[in-house]
Parts: C-alpha cells; sequence; structure tokens
C-alpha cells in the first residue's frame, strides 16, 4: 500500500463520493453497476441507456473519472482497486497486468453457461483462459489489412508479370501472396523526396517494420497460429517463420523509398517522409489495423484521395485474416458478478448488445448522410458468427473497397496475442533492448537476412522462456 494516495486517487474518491450520494438518496431494489472503457463515452452511454431499457432491475452508471487509454487507463484502473472503487465491467489494454493485479474476477463458470459463448469463434475464444480460468472477454476484434491509395495504382498503370498480379482496375489482386506484394512495393515506389509532388512511397510498415514473421506462417498451415504459436509454444525455427524474417529483414535494410525506412539525412531534409504517408497521399500501400478507418474519409475530404483496403496476402493454405483484440473484465470487486458479466456481454460480444450497438449506428449514418456528411465507417467488427448482424455490418462498411474479400473469410480469422499472452510483450521487449540483448532487432537488421537462422535459435528459446514462465505464474492454483 502507498505511503501517500495519489491525487489519481483523490480524484477517484470524489467522483465515487459523487456516485454513493446519488444511491442513498434513492431506495431503490435495483442492482447499480457502473461500467468504464477509454471509447466514445456519448456512444458509451446511448448502449448503457439501451441496456437499461433490456434490463430494468439494474441500473448502470458510466465511470468517466478512470481517465487516458491504454495502459494509462489500465494503471489507473489499478489506483481504483487500491481504494476499492473499481468499476464493475471494464476495458483493459493488457490482461496479465490487470489479472497479476488481482482486479479480475474469473467468469469461467458464467461463460460456459452463457447461451452466446458457443457462437464466438473457437481461436478468439480460446484466448485470455490461463490454467482453466478465464480472467476476461474478448470483446471486438478489429481487422489487419492493407489501406491502398487507389489513386496512385490508376496513375501507375501497372500490369501483370512474373513477379505480381494486377486486376482489370490496375489494382492488385486480392488473392495476392506476400511476395506479390513487396514485388508491387518496390515496383509502384517513385522516391523523389526533393520533388513531393511526385513522390510515392510503396509500403508503410507496421509499427516502423514489417509483421511477415508473425502472419505468414499462419497463411502457410491452417494449424498453425499468430506468430507460429500453437497454443502452448513458439516455433521460430520452421522454414516458414526463418523465411518470413529473411524478407523482412532484407526489406527492412532499403532506404530507397520502398518502405517508409529512410537514411538519417533525407528523414532530416524532408518533412514529407515524416507524414502519415496514407493519409497525406504519399504511400501507396499502409499495412493498417481497421481502427484507421478514419483516414478513409479524411484523406476523400482534405485532399480528394481514394482509399481502399485489401486483405492481407494470402498463403499455400489460402487467407487466414490476422485480427487484433480487444478485451472487458470483471471486477473482483463487483457485488454482482452474473449482472456484471450480463453488462460486459452486452458492449461487447454479445448478440442483442450488436443489435443495439448497430441500431445506434445506422441511425447515426441516416443522420450523417441527411446531413451530406461522409458517414462514419464502422471500424471493429464481431468476435461470433451472427449472421444476421454480419450482414447489417456490410452495410457500415459500404464504400470501402476490398473489405469484402476480408468478410467471406472472417471465420477463420486468427487474433493476434499481444493483450492476453503474459510474458509476449516482455519478449518484445527483450527484443527492442539494444543495451543487454546482443540479440536484438537492430543488430539483426545490421547482420543482413543470413544471421536470421541464428537469431531465430536465440528468440525462439527466449520467447518460449519467458512466456512459459509467466502461464505457469499466472491463474495457477
Amino acid at each position: 500500500m502507498r505511503k501517500k494516495i495519489s491525487f489519481i486517487l483523490i480524484a477517484l474518491l470524489l467522483s465515487f463520493g459523487l456516485f454513493a450520494c446519488k444511491d442513498d438518496d434513492v431506495v431503490s431494489q435495483k442492482i447499480s453497476l457502473t461500467y468504464a472503457d477509454w471509447g466514445d463515452q456519448e456512444f458509451n452511454q446511448k448502449m448503457i441507456d439501451a441496456f437499461m431499457e433490456k434490463y430494468p432491475d439494474i441500473e448502470v452508471s458510466l465511470r468517466t473519472d478512470i481517465s487516458g487509454s491504454g495502459a494509462t487507463f489500465t494503471g489507473n484502473l489499478i489506483d481504483a482497486a487500491q481504494v476499492g472503487i473499481l468499476p464493475d465491467v471494464f476495458a483493459t489494454d493488457n490482461v496479465p497486468t490487470i489479472v497479476n493485479a488481482g482486479l479480475t474476477y474469473d467468469v469461467s463458470d458464467i461463460w460456459d453457461a452463457d447461451v452466446d459463448t458457443p457462437y464466438v469463434y473457437d481461436d478468439i475464444a480460446s484466448t485470455a483462459v490461463y490454467n482453466g480460468h478465464r480472467f476476461a472477454v474478448p470483446s471486438f476484434q478489429f481487422l489487419k489489412g492493407i489501406l491502398i491509395n487507389l489513386d496512385i495504382f490508376e496513375e501507375a498503370n501497372l500490369s501483370t508479370t512474373d513477379s505480381y498480379r494486377i486486376d482489370n482496375d490496375g489494382y492488385p489482386v486480392k488473392d495476392w501472396t506476400p511476395e506479390e506484394m513487396i514485388a508491387i512495393a518496390k515496383a509502384i515506389k517513385n522516391y523523389t523526396p526533393d520533388d513531393p509532388a511526385n513522390l510515392v512511397i510503396g509500403m508503410d510498415t507496421w509499427y516502423g517494420s514489417a509483421d511477415f514473421q508473425q502472419v505468414w506462417p499462419m497463411e502457410n498451415d491452417a494449424d498453425v497460429l499468430y506468430d507460429t504459436w500453437n497454443g502452448s509454444s513458439f516455433n521460430y525455427l520452421s522454414d516458414d517463420w526463418i523465411y518470413a524474417m529473411e524478407q523482412k529483414v532484407a526489406l527492412q535494410q532499403l532506404t530507397d523509398g520502398t518502405i517508409t525506412n529512410y537514411t538519417t539525412e533525407d528523414l532530416a531534409e524532408y518533412a514529407e517522409l515524416s507524414t502519415y504517408l496514407i493519409q497525406t497521399g504519399y504511400g501507396a500501400m499502409d499495412i493498417e489495423g481497421s481502427w484507421q478507418f478514419w483516414v478513409i474519409n479524411s484523406a476523400l475530404e482534405e485532399s480528394n484521395i481514394h482509399l481502399g483496403f485489401w486483405p492481407y496476402p494470402s498463403g499455400e493454405a489460402g487467407l487466414f485474416p490476422p485480427t487484433i483484440l480487444d478485451y472487458q473484465a470483471i471486477s473482483a470487486q463487483t457485488k454482482h458478478p452474473e449482472e456484471a458479466f450480463l453488462l460486459a456481454k452486452w458492449m461487447t460480444f454479445g448478440q442483442d448488445g450488436w443489435d443495439a450497438r448497430l441500431t445506434i449506428l445506422e441511425e447515426q449514418r441516416a443522420e450523417e448522410i441527411a446531413a451530406g456528411e461522409l458517414p462514419t465507417y464502422l471500424d471493429r467488427f464481431p468476435i461470433a458468427d451472427y449472421p444476421a448482424i454480419w450482414e447489417r455490418v456490410d452495410a457500415l462498411v459500404d464504400g470501402i473497397e476490398g473489405i469484402e474479400y476480408t468478410f467471406d473469410r472472417i471465420e477463420y480469422a486468427k487474433p493476434d496475442l499481444d493483450k492476453w499472452l503474459p510474458g509476449y510483450k516482455d519478449f518484445w521487449a527483450w527484443v527492442s533492448d539494444t543495451e543487454n540483448n546482443p540479440y536484438n532487432w537492430t543488430n539483426l537488421v545490421t547482420a543482413g537476412p543470413n544471421a536470421v537462422p541464428t537469431y531465430a535459435q536465440e528468440w525462439n528459446d527466449k520467447v518460449n522462456e519467458i512466456v512459459q514462465a509467466a502461464l505457469l505464474a499466472l491463474g495457477a492454483d
């Protein structure tokens, strides 16, 4: 326990005091719950109002005093828990963090008895379960794909070659391969930073470097999950992982505009290189998540740039769309775990909750169109097989060229590991450590593709060591 209560805790106490006064003013038989996430609070309130209309015996208060987003939000949850005012239901950026802090309720029995959970896609349902304990529920899946500047491709007028295929509209075919994507990035680039009007960068990468080794292996083998995870271990020694990493390192060494990697001198001299290239019109392709769908409208409104969203390239086994998961948890301090689960389900994966969510979004879309505005695109998607819901989802992404190809394979999506697998973020901290780890990412890029097999052995040993230890410690009886 801290010797001094932080200003954040004081603010939380004051805010909670306001909630408590409201409860004392009215004698009611209703069950009272609180909810918090870092999303659109106006939208959250509409969802909560719809929930209370369906469940009139449950009163829900939206907690807006938990500030920040991502890791900051999770840190403030831990502060709130220390003084006993943790929300009954809350979002988190990292499930192991809140489990280790003792914030979460094991909802395994409630999940197993729920009527909607059998519809959750298997690879998603299996996440955030530790030694038989389910300490969080997956909420949404965000799509990982390729934002494409349709205008650049139309102007480039590429044709099919021995290295890549182009469709009749001048765009990459939607069943393209990773090798084709790389070849297209090299072909379409026009690295003229001193002539911004003609500057084209082939491909923006995933947070600074391509994500090939995490995705390519799972596209070549139906039984392999994200980053070669098989449910119990990683296999960075596989031929697919080593090949993907060799291609990634070779690409990362280029400073010719093929990807967003430049010489120090060019980066300092040309401001255009530091912009969000897919939005400013300099990038032909961008490996991106669907939470960035706002940029499709922004680019069109601000610069008349037309963007599409192509599926991630397919492998030998077909397309298994890579997706990114978010999570919510039930408070270990809640007095009403079953009702709290009902609220979490409504705000995340439940069919009734999605019905309410889409109704709100459809009304918003109609208002935007009536006002002559570009309608907001849906950027997060169901994690369950609800055909009627998915039919309505289609209308909320109408106008995004290419997205239907990913939707056609959504039941085969393979989710990422970042927010739920214990030890995984610690492994990547080790990969980035240039002071204490000679096998860090920077050294690998310098060493080049031929060094990948050696680094693969070191990385494979380390990731399995860290993750296995974390798994054994987390949720153990």
